[in-house]
């Protein structure tokens, strides 16, 4: 996965999984996150769903439905997003997040994106 962001701000490490318009994402935090994290590491999960190694820059354009459902007291998660519509350069996607080493969902929720241009190679 390749994003803009420097070592301190990207999150998303590694596509575990990736099917048609479901992907699973290894994210890891310096620090335990805060659930405004949780939605930034979200979006950063969808550059999984890329084929091209170039890199898209988009905008969180609304987040919704935030739901926080356990203590965010690990470094480690497995995130699940399913794209549920793309719209011209706007995305949705749902999203659950766990422990990495767990199956009980900590956080869940929707957000969209606004891809706007590709960035070189």
């Amino acid at each position: 996965m390749r994003l803009p962001h420097g070592p301190f701000l990207s999150f998303a490490k590694e596509v575990i999984y990736c099917e048609g318009n479901t992907i699973q994402v290894h994210c890891i935090f310096n620090s335990c996150p805060s659930l405004a994290i949780f939605i930034e590491a979200a979006a950063q999960c969808t550059a999984g769903f890329e084929k091209t190694e170039k890199i898209k820059m988009g905008f969180l354009a609304q987040a919704k439905k935030i739901a926080l459902l356990g203590s965010l007291d690990e470094k480690e998660y497995l995130f699940t997003l399913t794209q549920e519509m793309q719209l011209h350069q706007f995305r949705q996607f749902t999203f659950e997040a766990n422990a990495f080493d767990s199956k009980v969902k900590v956080v869940t929720g929707a957000f969209t994106l606004h891809v706007v241009e590709e960035m070189g190679a």
